[in-house]
């Protein structure tokens, strides 16, 4: 089971100042879709995954829980598409309503073979596991702060110390 950690409230944080951006962002998008520049670019994931060469994926983030105002999902991929990032954001109506989504999602992620990872607390709560099913190894990080949830996953990776210290 991942492991989900509280820090105070008061508590400033990367998170918050992202929180804080994304909402002028909801509040001037009439589109479920948060823009673009909600995530970061194909270059920044490249100077810590520098086998990611294209932008897969970018919109809605459709695996997104509960019922966010706004989302977007990036998906990056490899050449051959055998190790992929995907970050995501969403964005909520009130905090409570992200706190509510993220223990859903965490619970979604209770599955057979899922392996905790002790992670740094980002944001309010925040939790991290691993699981492998065959050759295939998917390490995912997900956060809430305010009312703002972000995730990041890697499929294809080794689920490293370093790996992991990158999504944070």
């Amino acid at each position: 089971m991942p492991k989900v950690s509280n820090v105070n409230s008061n508590a400033q944080t990367a998170a918050t100042a992202l929180a804080v951006a994304l909402l002028g962002a909801v509040a001037a998008t009439p589109s479920p879709v948060l823009p673009r520049s909600a995530i970061v670019e194909l270059s920044t994931v490249q100077k810590y995954f520098p086998q990611v060469m294209r932008e897969q994926y970018s919109g809605m983030n459709k695996t997104a829980a509960a019922n966010p105002v706004a989302t977007r999902s990036v998906l990056f991929a490899s050449g051959d598409g055998s190790k992929k990032v995907t970050l995501t954001v969403d964005c909520y109506a009130s905090g409570g309503a992200a706190l509510s989504a993220f223990h859903v999602a965490v619970a979604k992620s209770k599955i057979p073979g899922i392996a905790p990872i002790s992670v740094p607390v980002i944001g309010q709560s925040s939790f991290a596991g691993r699981v492998t099913r065959g050759n295939a190894t998917h390490v995912g990080l997900g956060a809430v702060d305010g009312n703002v949830v972000v995730g990041a996953t890697l499929a294809g990776y080794a689920a490293t110390d370093a790996n992991l210290q990158h999504l944070i």
